[in-house]
């Protein structure tokens, strides 16, 4: 888990990371029979999700054992849009949060990550001196021993994910999450808590008047990286797009929990031909709630692991021992999980998935919420 996020490749990539379809690609041993067929993209009732799983010839018993694993899930799916066009408190990725005035901006503290990318590059110069590696330096070095603000990633309207559909009973159904990230320096997961590079805000819907607020000097270009004609303000943001929810009924998949105890490798889960099968829409690559499609293994795995202080094995007792932990991991919920969106010019690399125990979403508490990045 303690990866740390690389820089975006360039776009032609994001197809790949942007659906359900997007991260399982184990292998093809159903392959002709899914690759003729198509399955979803969305599922608004079990019965639909039902059919669809006869239809790919998953049996009456697998059926119904899966069935009784589905989540409710809001799809976000998104349209790129300029900012200004998008009404203010609407759902969002990318472009300006809208925020009380009285609500301070996030921050982070010195970041560990930025200290160790500083230390690569002096080495790198004194191998091969270079203006570029000198300029980096130069920008690093004090940012990464300062306190910054975060970037804004995505701001999440409840209510109107609630009205899409049914959304899980733990959930708010009105308010607004708001998703801040390090977008600059990238911190490793086991830093985040530490330097504050992560926070995840809940707006109450009985808060005072929103306002779009301008984004502030982050130090740096989002990832370090400046693109030609970009005003300081554009390169400190993700580009901007809208968000409509879209509800769906889906599936645990290959590096969820329940699959990898249950059909531990070389078991196949018995709907791997309609994981293969599985479509989206465009612009979906984000979605609340929902089983995801995990880059790697489930992240509650080690962080239910971590709560109960458990040194996980990494040899054949693995499955045998995260078995028996499936409390603690099962506390943890996928509640936001980002992917990609509807961005010409952003491809993740990966995923984010915004993490957090069932235990404090019930009692409303987001600050004990984490962001896992995971990339293949």
């Amino acid at each position: 888990m303690h990866t740390k996020p690389l820089a975006p490749r360039l776009f032609y990539r994001r197809s790949l990371l942007a659906g359900a379809a997007g991260f399982l690609a184990f292998g093809n041993a159903t392959g002709t029979f899914a690759q003729q067929r198509k399955a979803g993209p969305y599922f608004k009732s079990k019965d639909e999700l039902d059919q669809s799983l006869k239809a790919f010839g998953v049996g009456s018993w697998d059926r119904s054992s899966l069935l009784k694993q589905a989540r409710p899930t809001t799809i976000l799916s998104s349209t790129a849009l300029e900012d200004k066009d998008i009404p203010l408190g609407a759902s969002k990725i990318g472009g300006a949060p809208d925020m009380p005035e009285e609500t301070d901006w996030p921050m982070r503290k010195p970041s560990s990550s930025g200290k160790r990318d500083v230390e690569v590059l002096r080495k790198l110069n004194a191998e091969n001196p270079s203006p570029y590696y000198q300029q980096m330096i130069a920008a690093k070095e004090p940012l990464a021993n300062r306190d910054a603000p975060l970037a804004f990633v995505l701001q999440l309207d409840l209510a109107a994910a609630a009205a899409a559909g049914p959304v899980d009973p733990d959930i708010p159904t009105d308010g607004r999450l708001l998703v801040f990230f390090d977008l600059v320096l990238l911190p490793w997961f086991g830093e985040q808590q530490e330097e504050k590079a992560f926070s995840l805000l809940y707006l109450p819907a009985a808060q005072t008047e929103l306002k779009r607020r301008p984004v502030p000097d982050l130090g740096m270009a989002l990832w370090g990286e400046r693109h030609e004609g970009d005003t300081d303000e554009q390169a400190m943001r993700l580009p901007s797009a809208r968000i409509d929810p879209t509800f769906s009924f889906t599936l645990p998949g290959d590096g969820s929990y329940p699959m990898l105890t249950r059909y531990p490798y070389p078991q196949e889960p018995p709907h791997r031909a309609w994981l293969d099968a599985l479509t989206s829409g465009p612009g979906d690559g984000c979605q609340l709630y929902g089983w995801p499609n995990f880059v790697q293994s489930d992240p509650g795995i080690d962080l239910g692991a971590e709560d109960v202080k458990f040194d996980l094995p990494r040899n054949d007792d693995y499955i045998r021992t995260i078995s028996g932990l499936a409390g603690p991991i099962e506390n943890w919920i996928p509640l936001l999980t980002i992917t990609g969106y509807a961005s010409d010019g952003v491809d993740f690399n990966g995923g984010y998935y915004v993490m957090i125990r069932r235990t404090d979403l019930r009692n409303k508490d987001f600050s004990k919420a984490v962001i896992v990045y995971q990339t293949d």
